[in-house]
């Protein structure tokens, strides 16, 4: 499926004042709604069913998966990948769901697909079998760990970061050091 491009704006008509006081109001409602939802999902993956990995909210994405039109289930998709994806990852929401676990671990909810059963990212797989395969569930994933950097990758990584070059270190060095001292670091570095 192809992404479609939207187009930059070259005109616009300008906005009112009561719609931008609409927005403004809507925006707060938005918020306020949002809170509750988040706090509903939380409460609803705490109480998850430990055997099956199901909450209310997954069998209910996945009854609308199967039994809804599709302009409600496209609608339905959208929000589940721009909204709940993002509630349910939020660092507050791990935190609640996971404590200290959150250092290697995430929960989320997610379409089972032959990654989550044959990956080894999966911490909860062995709850899934093939009968899964499309259906919404809870499902518990060990995070990437970062391979710690050496002071040279870093140094590279910044440097470049910001457009420098090694003739921009060398300068900088010679205003934090002085002629002997860095004639004191070659010989240094020659003996070693």
């Amino acid at each position: 499926m192809e992404k479609v491009k939207t187009a930059q704006l070259t005109s616009a008509k300008k906005p009112t004042k009561k719609e931008i006081k609409n927005v403004v109001i809507g925006g707060i409602k938005t918020n306020e709604l949002e809170d509750s939802m988040v706090d509903i999902i939380i409460r609803d993956i705490f109480n998850a069913n430990k055997e099956k990995a199901e909450t209310l909210l997954t069998k209910e994405l996945n009854r609308v998966y199967e039994e809804e039109s599709p302009e409600f289930v496209t609608s339905t998709k959208k929000w589940v990948k721009t909204r709940l994806q993002t509630i349910v990852k939020a660092k507050t929401v791990q935190m609640k769901l996971l404590g200290e676990d959150t250092k290697n671990k995430i929960v989320t909810i997610k379409k089972i697909n032959n990654g989550v059963l044959n990956g080894d990212k999966c911490l909860n797989r062995n709850l899934f079998s093939n009968d899964d395969l499309g259906k919404f569930k809870v499902v518990l994933e060990a995070k990437k760990v970062a391979e710690p950097k050496t002071f040279e990758e870093e140094l590279l990584k910044l440097m470049e970061k910001h457009e420098k070059y090694a003739h921009d270190l060398i300068s900088f060095l010679k205003g934090q050091l002085s002629p002997a001292q860095i004639m004191e670091e070659l010989e240094t570095e020659k003996v070693v």
